[in-house]
């Protein structure tokens, strides 16, 4: 019997020690655990910092986009947001339609506060009958692979800076006089061509401020020229948009980019056509920095 309970001591005593020694001597490791972050669908007006501008329609939302302040600098904007349908553990969110990348770009302008053509004409109290002018691209996302994993299940209509980071939200920044626009659109000349469009932080001769469509016997030039400027005058803030002389209003015809005005691109050829309001410098001088919203500043000449 005390032979039993000696035997029975050892083991007891093993056990013990296989417990407490590694807890003296051996291998510990150090850390919190913490629960894994999965980032929530995005609102609209939501700015997200690292995404460049994608020739997928589709592509995913992943964690390298981050939602950041819209007072810092983030490359796009969250422009809408709506759920989709289908089973999240497959993969992928079921659409109840294909991403419409077109109906995406449109919904720009409710998002930056224009709308369709009221009883006096206006798209915007600052617009008045012009459509706004912006260099901006646009893509559908959905949710990355943790967030599908989660189970969300959406898509949304991002709207992209053409040129480098942006500083400011743009969200119904068109529907009232504009502080800034990060999104203003400018010209590497004096000569507005389809598709050719400069950085306004980079030295520049002209700035876009809008567009209209023109029937075929019109010409804007004239008969759009005393709303250009007041457009000219509701968009910068200047007494006088021209500066003394310095800068001109006026409205030009947009070309193709061959530089010709084809049929139905301008007056006496059949169809509409477009035409843009610009301000633009009176001589070889450059500007550094969009006019919208600059007020009483002084005119940014590089």
């Amino acid at each position: 019997m005390a032979g039993r309970l000696a035997g029975l001591g050892v083991v007891v005593a093993v056990l013990i020690a296989a417990l407490l020694i590694p807890l003296r001597f051996g291998h510990r490791i150090a850390g919190i655990a913490t629960t894994l972050a999965i980032p929530s669908a995005p609102r609209v007006g939501a700015c997200l910092r690292g995404m460049a501008q994608s020739s997928d329609p589709s592509a995913d939302l992943e964690p390298a986009a981050q939602v950041v302040r819209c007072d810092r600098p983030h490359d796009a904007e969250i422009i809408t947001q709506n759920d989709a349908f289908g089973d999240p553990s497959a993969g992928m969110a079921v659409r109840v339609r294909r991403p419409n990348l077109a109906a995406c770009a449109a919904s720009a302008y409710k998002y930056l506060g224009v709308h369709p053509l009221d009883v006096r004409g206006q798209r915007s109290t600052v617009l008045g009958p012009w459509w706004p002018a912006f260099a901006a691209s646009f893509q559908m996302l959905g949710p990355g692979s943790l967030q599908r994993f989660a189970g969300q299940l959406w898509e949304a209509c991002v709207m992209i800076g053409s040129y480098g980071p942006l500083v400011g939200n743009t969200a119904d920044v068109l529907a009232d006089a504009p502080g800034r626009l990060p999104i203003a659109l400018c010209a590497p000349s004096s000569t507005v061509v389809l598709h050719q469009s400069a950085s306004c932080d980079q030295p520049h001769p002209t700035e876009i401020l809008g567009w209209r469509v023109a029937d075929a016997a019109i010409d804007p030039v004239t008969s759009f020229a005393s709303s250009c400027q007041r457009l000219a005058e509701r968009m910068t803030g200047m007494t006088d948009p021209t500066a003394d002389g310095l800068l001109e209003v006026g409205v030009v015809v947009l070309r193709a980019p061959d530089g010709v005005v084809r049929e139905g691109w301008g007056p006496g050829h059949s169809g509409p056509y477009r035409a843009a309001c610009t301000i633009r410098t009176a001589s070889t001088r450059m500007l550094t920095a969009s006019l919208i919203g600059l007020g009483t500043a002084p005119v940014p000449w590089d």
